[in-house]
């Protein structure tokens, strides 16, 4: 351990990695801060390739240093320009790990930024598990050649190295790694639970305050893990060799603290005084229940959580084989009524005479004309969600707003869908009915499928899908928070809406003092970055 501590000081302390460390602390602050301008700019991808090209200048100062080395800095900048191909694609290869990880905290400013056909994003979306089984493989087969390779490849870029680390060596430097972000992790985790238990005793600037200092030094700690996890890590590409003293200054060290302490302050006051956070809320029951009371998409437990008048009862719809519609979510009813056959196989009436059981409630299934005429009675608003499959008939969406969208509009009800191609046929057949797109995970700019509203998948959200879709004039709802906890982070957020299960614990959520929940922007602000 004692050598790695040698390390650290040498990879922070070396010569001219100071300053290397306070340019890229400065470019990391700037590409936080320009992430909530919303599109791409000028300035945006000038600091994308500034760090990028700050980034290998500085790997190749720190192998150096390590192996004895003290060229001046125009000699890196050499090194690095002679090898630009290959540090290239060695910066993409480390884009593309860090990216599920939060890429330190870009990956949702990179990603609400990527434009993709519609087209593609609804294949993703109608068959995310095998292509979620893709991706996962190539991410694996990604990080084993750079775990097993990269010494080679670091060995290329820097020829002075002669014996490049070992796969125990980088295995070793994870690990280290690995507990530098833990302790980072353990260390916030007691800050937003210091918010949880003593913001509601303050007063509301009090608490903001306390909040303010809590995301300042979660974010310095952040970046002093950082530091030390890339320096043990190049460490290790390079054989861990002997490691020099260090040379730099005192006043190049206090100015790199200053520096970081400047990016923190930036930052956690962006993220505090940031819009939208706790804003009024839509109530949104997910599949007409409220904590089990009643069997899912009935009329029982439609109408015993039309008492509480949420915003919406959301509500699933499959077609039939005489090609009318039940409202059932699953496409297959064994779970529900123990019987191995999807709604495609059974007309409606046939339907209409199975029993579904759930929470230890029973009802029948029901067809959707007789579901809407209860709701209409009720006056209860619906958010109908329009199930597909390879058996629908053609032009089944379009005939559903045919036959329903001007009446769905008229109860001030709305359509959303998994399927991008429903939601254009709907609204080009209705244009006055509110249709929305349902993203089974958030990975493309909203504006690639544009949308009256959208349901986020709450997972993978973050405020910046929110922003870029209220940039569109759209709402944003998510799906679906069950917890007292998930709401209350999900509220902080800025959503429009929610779409869950405990109606009536969203509803108790949604009555807080929000000045008592800045515990959630911290705990926002942490899951951003992993």
């Amino acid at each position: 351990m004692k050598d790695v501590k040698c390390a650290w000081a040498a990879g922070i302390r070396g010569t001219n990695l100071a300053v290397g460390w306070c340019l890229a602390v400065l470019l990391f602050a700037g590409l936080r801060l320009l992430g909530e301008v919303p599109g791409w700019s000028v300035a945006g991808f000038s600091l994308i390739l500034l760090t990028l090209v700050l980034s290998a200048w500085q790997l190749t100062q720190m192998a150096l240093t390590f192996i004895g080395r003290r060229p001046a800095a125009w000699q890196s900048w050499q090194l690095v320009w002679r090898n630009k191909g290959t540090w290239l694609l060695v910066e993409l290869g480390l884009i593309l790990l860090t990216l599920p990880l939060g890429l330190w905290g870009l990956s949702s400013r990179l990603l609400v930024r990527l434009s993709v056909p519609a087209a593609w994003v609804n294949f993703v979306g109608l068959h995310r598990r095998p292509v979620g089984i893709v991706v996962a493989l190539i991410y694996v087969i990604v990080a084993g050649y750079c775990l097993l390779w990269g010494p080679r490849h670091f060995r290329r870029l820097t020829p002075q190295i002669q014996h490049p680390g070992t796969a125990r060596q980088m295995i070793a430097a994870l690990v280290i790694s690995g507990g530098l972000y833990v302790s980072w992790l353990l260390v916030a985790e007691g800050l937003v639970g210091l918010n949880w238990w003593w913001g509601p005793q303050l007063s509301a600037s009090a608490a903001q305050l306390l909040a303010w200092l809590s995301l300042s030094l979660i974010l310095f700690g952040l970046l002093v893990a950082a530091m030390l996890s890339m320096t043990t890590l190049v460490w290790s590409w390079c054989g861990q060799p002997v490691v020099p003293q260090p040379e730099t200054s005192r006043r190049q060290t206090g100015a790199l603290i200053g520096v970081m302490v400047f990016a923190a302050v930036c930052i956690s006051t962006q993220t505090i005084y940031q819009t939208p956070q706790f804003s009024q809320m839509a109530l949104i029951s997910h599949r007409g229940v409220d904590h089990g009371h009643g069997v899912q998409n009935t009329l029982g437990a439609l109408r015993y959580v039309s008492r509480q008048h949420p915003t919406y009862v959301e509500m699933d719809l499959h077609e039939t084989k005489d090609h009318q519609w039940v409202v059932l979510h699953d496409e297959n009813l064994a779970a529900l009524a123990g019987r191995n056959v999807t709604p495609h196989s059974l007309t409606l009436a046939q339907l209409e005479r199975l029993t579904v059981h759930e929470n230890g409630y029973h009802d029948r299934l029901v067809g959707w004309s007789t579901y809407l005429k209860t709701a209409e009675r009720l006056h209860q608003p619906l958010l109908v969600e329009i199930k597909t499959t390879a058996t629908d008939s053609k032009g089944m969406a379009a005939r559903f707003a045919r036959q329903y969208g001007a009446r769905l509009a008229a109860d001030h009800s709305a359509v959303h869908s998994l399927d991008y191609r429903v939601v254009t046929q709907v609204k080009r057949t209705v244009p006055q009915l509110r249709v929305g797109y349902i993203t089974p995970f958030n990975w493309v700019s909203p504006a690639s499928i544009p949308a009256d509203f959208y349901s986020f998948q709450r997972i993978s959200v973050s405020q910046q899908f929110i922003q870029a879709a209220h940039q569109m004039g759209a709402q944003a709802y998510l799906w679906t928070p069950d917890s007292r906890a998930a709401m209350t982070r999900m509220w902080a957020l800025g959503a429009d809406g929610q779409i869950t299960n405990e109606l009536t614990r969203l509803r108790d959520v949604a009555n807080q003092r929000p000045a008592a929940n800045w515990w959630a922007v911290l705990q926002n602000f942490v899951f951003s970055y992993l």
